[in-house]
C-alpha cells in the first residue's frame, strides 16, 4: 500500500510533504506550552473556542481565494461524516488535549500523545483486516511499557498527574480516529474544503458552552495570552491542519502519523526551556521506550520500504 502510494507522487513532492509534517509537528509540540501560558487567564473552553472561532474565517477566506466558491460545495450525504470529523478530530481531540494540559505536565502530555500512531495503526488494520506483524506487536508492547512507566513514575502506584495523563491518552485515540476517518473524505475533497467545514462545525459545537460559562473579555487579555491564542490559531490550527490534511491526500495514514515523532521531542524541549519542567529518570525512560516502540512498529518497516524503492 505504501509503495503504491509513493509511486503516485515524485520524490521532490514527497520530500516537501515530509518537511511540512516535521514543521507542523514541531508547532504541535509547542502548542502544549502555549496552552499552559493561556491558562494564566483562560479556561479550557475559552482556549479551544477562541482558537477555532478565529481560525475558521481564516480558512474560509483562504479557500475562497485559492479554490473559489465551488470548493465550499459538498455532497449533502457527506455532511454527517464532516460532522463526525469535526466532533472527533476537533471538539473531542482539542478539548481533551487542553483539559489534559490543565492536569498534567507538557512533557507527559506530548509523550503520551505520540501513542496516537498506534491508534492509527490498529484502526487501519481493523478496517483492512490486516494481521499485525511481530514488529508491530513488539513495538506496541514496548510503547505501552513506556506509557506505564510515565503514568506511574516508576512506582507501585499512580503519579500525581494520572488523571491528566489518562485524558491525554484519550485525546491520542480521538486523533487516531480522526486521521483514519479523514483518509476517506480526503480522497474526495481538498484539504481546504474539509477543514472549512470541520472547523466551522467544531466552532458551532464549542460556542454554546463558551457562552454559557464565565469568560474573560478579550480586552482584558495580556500580551502573553494574545500571543498564545494567535500561535494556536495561526500556526497550530490553520497552517498545521492544512498541511496535515493535505498530506493525508497524498500519503498513507500510517506514514503521516509517523511524523508525530517530532511532537514529543519539541514539546519536551520547549517545556524544559520555557516552563522549566524537569525530566525525571522515569519520564525519560518511558519517553525513550515509546519512541523506540513506534520505531519498531512502523519506522523500521517504512525505512525498509523506502530503501527498496530507491534500489
Amino acid at each position: 500500500m505504501y509503495e503504491d502510494r509513493v509511486k503516485n507522487i515524485n520524490q521532490n513532492s514527497m520530500s516537501w510533504l515530509i518537511i511540512g509534517l516535521i514543521v507542523i509537528n514541531a508547532f504541535w509540540g509547542a502548542s502544549g506550552v502555549a496552552v499552559k501560558e493561556a491558562y494564566g487567564q483562560l479556561s479550557t473552553i475559552e482556549i479551544v473556542t477562541l482558537r477555532f472561532a478565529l481560525a475558521t474565517p481564516l480558512l474560509i477566506i483562504a479557500t475562497l481565494a485559492l479554490k473559489g466558491r465551488s470548493a465550499l460545495v459538498i455532497d449533502i450525504k457527506d455532511l454527517p461524516l464532516m460532522v463526525l470529523l469535526a466532533t472527533v478530530g476537533i471538539s473531542a481531540t482539542i478539548y481533551t488535549q487542553a483539559w489534559s494540559l490543565d492536569l498534567t505536565t507538557v512533557t507527559n502530555f506530548t509523550l503520551i500523545s505520540s501513542l496516537s500512531t498506534f491508534g492509527v495503526m490498529l484502526l487501519s488494520m481493523s478496517m483492512s483486516g490486516e494481521r499485525p506483524t511481530k514488529d508491530k506487536v513488539l513495538g506496541a508492547v514496548v510503547a505501552l511499557l513506556g506509557l506505564a512507566i510515565i503514568m506511574t513514575n516508576g512506582k507501585l502506584g499512580f503519579s500525581p498527574h494520572i488523571m491528566g495523563d489518562g485524558i491525554a491518552l484519550a485525546s491520542a485515540f480521538f486523533w487516531a480516529l480522526y486521521t483514519v476517518l479523514g483518509k476517506k473524505i480526503a480522497e474526495k475533497y481538498s484539504a481546504l474544503t474539509v477543514l472549512s467545514y470541520v472547523f466551522l462545525i467544531a466552532s458551532l459545537e464549542f460556542l454554546p458552552f463558551y457562552l454559557a460559562s464565565p469568560h474573560t473579555s478579550p480586552l482584558a487579555f495580556t500580551g502573553l495570552t494574545w500571543i498564545s491564542i494567535c500561535f494556536l490559531t495561526v500556526f497550530c490550527s490553520t497552517i498545521a491542519f492544512l498541511v496535515y490534511n493535505h498530506s493525508l491526500e497524498k500519503l498513507s495514514a500510517t506514514t503521516v502519523a509517523l511524523s508525530l515523532y517530532v511532537t514529543p521531542l519539541s514539546g519536551v524541549l520547549l517545556a524544559a526551556v520555557v516552563l522549566g519542567e524537569s525530566l525525571t529518570e522515569f519520564t525519560l525512560l518511558g519517553g525513550l521506550l515509546i519512541v523506540y516502540g513506534l520505531y519498531l512498529a512502523e519506522g523500521r518497516g517504512l525505512i525498509s520500504s523506502r530503501s527498496r524503492l530507491n534500489d
